[in-house]
């Protein structure tokens, strides 16, 4: 990927409900008059890719998917992603913003705690079965149809009903996947730990850190997060801290000892040690 990112921002104006699904024939049109491929974005909203025709691939953050039909592939908001040049595959875009779901508690509780977005797991793509893919994809002509009809009744709702449901189908994929466990309770406190982590990682990395934020010990912490992610709670912490140094490295023009510093590494060599610990390789030679 090249280092020159764009900042790409919903375009409330075009969209005003903070949803949109696009035909990604179109976008690539658009795209190409844009001389846009092979170019790095940031994206500060929600998008889901749905593949329908063809293969293709598609790169998020530090990684390359190969895409063919069937295939869904989630970028979280702060991700990076680069479109392949002349994409000869075919299907849809849904992109919308944490705002659009910002009077409806249970949906917006559903988005921060879902693993479809969750930038930690290994893999942002789900293949679902093929009865899962056609419900899924009606639900998408739903939604388009929703946005063309010109009863304006509930319109809102009706549209972040639509779009909850798509988004839940995904998700029970997902956790298929990665073998989540069903206990709620301990959902629930591995979700709120990975809220907290969002919040706070820039400057704590320590497992008793979170443990006290949540009012429980580091060892109970520990048991909800091999239980539902099958990482330490010292796991999930360094993954997240790793990611964010990969990314810093790759698509930031930022010397290694600005890195440590924005990251609350006391020195440049700790940050070094650090990543080469969990990664096996320097920021330099990483960099490349």
């Amino acid at each position: 990927m090249k280092k020159n990112i764009k900042n790409i921002r919903f375009d409330q104006q075009k969209a005003p409900f903070g949803c949109e699904v696009l035909e990604l024939e179109e976008l690539f049109k658009r795209l190409a008059t844009w001389t846009y491929f092979g170019k790095t974005e940031r994206i500060h909203f929600f998008c889901v890719m749905i593949v329908t025709e063809g293969k293709g691939k598609h790169f998020v953050d530090f990684k390359e998917y190969q895409l063919e039909k069937g295939d869904i592939l989630f970028v979280a908001p702060g991700q990076i992603q680069q479109y392949e040049n002349n994409p000869q595959f075919k299907g849809y875009l849904l992109i919308f913003t944490e705002y659009f779901f910002r009077k409806q508690v249970n949906e917006l509780a559903f988005l921060n705690q879902s693993s479809i977005f969750d930038i930690t797991l290994p893999n942002a793509l789900i293949k679902p079965d093929a009865e899962t893919f056609s419900k899924m994809m009606q639900l998408l002509f739903l939604l388009q149809a929703e946005f063309s009809c010109s009863h304006e009744f509930s319109k809102v709702e009706s549209l972040q009903k639509l779009t909850s449901l798509f988004l839940i189908y995904a998700e029970r994929q997902k956790q298929r996947d990665n073998n989540v466990v069903s206990n709620d309770h301990y959902l629930s406190q591995y979700y709120h730990f990975k809220q907290l982590l969002e919040q706070h990682f820039l400057r704590e990395r320590s497992v008793e850190f979170y443990a006290s934020l949540m009012a429980i010990t580091p060892k109970t912490l520990c048991r909800i997060t091999r239980a539902t992610i099958q990482k330490s709670a010292k796991e999930f912490i360094d993954s997240r801290v790793v990611i964010e140094i990969k990314r810093l490295l790759l698509f930031e023009k930022l010397s290694i000892k600005e890195i440590a510093y924005s990251l609350n590494f006391n020195e440049p060599t700790n940050l070094v040690k650090y990543f080469k610990k969990h990664t096996g390789e320097t920021p330099t030679s990483y960099k490349g």
